[in-house]
């Protein structure tokens, strides 16, 4: 192996690879929570984006979205076909993912599409007013 070889492929790989290596060998359990939904957050001017991994599902029938107090839902089933697979290694059941929205997230501005097997969300931002407030102190 040279040089150039051992920098680009260390012996031990990020965290990350080690968490999605257990989850692929059946880590989860099923009682603890719903495994994850990978996910992608984007910040903009105007937006916040999240871009969620969900291959090969229906997006009328498998995928949900919801909001409720500043938390945006991603809830998923993967179904079983019709036949029998000799051997898999696809996951199938219910995941989940929460993810908090940022500070200005505007929950009547939000749209969702499904291409390719990446669910995009979209939600508008709004300006974000700080004021500085200062409270009384009773004094006893």
């Amino acid at each position: 192996m040279t040089a150039e070889t051992s920098r680009k492929y260390p012996i031990f790989p990020p965290f990350t690879e080690w968490v999605d290596a257990f989850a692929l060998m059946g880590g989860w359990d099923g009682k603890s929570p719903l495994p994850g939904i990978r996910v992608e957050e984007i910040l903009e001017d105007d937006a916040f984006i999240v871009h969620a991994e969900l291959p090969g599902l229906e997006p009328e029938r498998d995928i949900d979205v919801t909001v409720e107090r500043g938390v945006l839902r991603i809830h998923a089933e993967r179904h079983r076909d019709k036949r029998e697979p000799q051997r898999t290694e696809f996951r199938y059941g219910a995941l989940a993912r929460d993810i908090r929205l940022p500070q200005g997230a505007d929950d009547d501005d939000i749209t969702a599409a499904y291409e390719d097997g990446v669910l995009t969300v979209r939600i508008g931002l709004g300006p974000v007013t700080a004021k500085l407030r200062h409270i009384p102190i009773e004094r006893r």
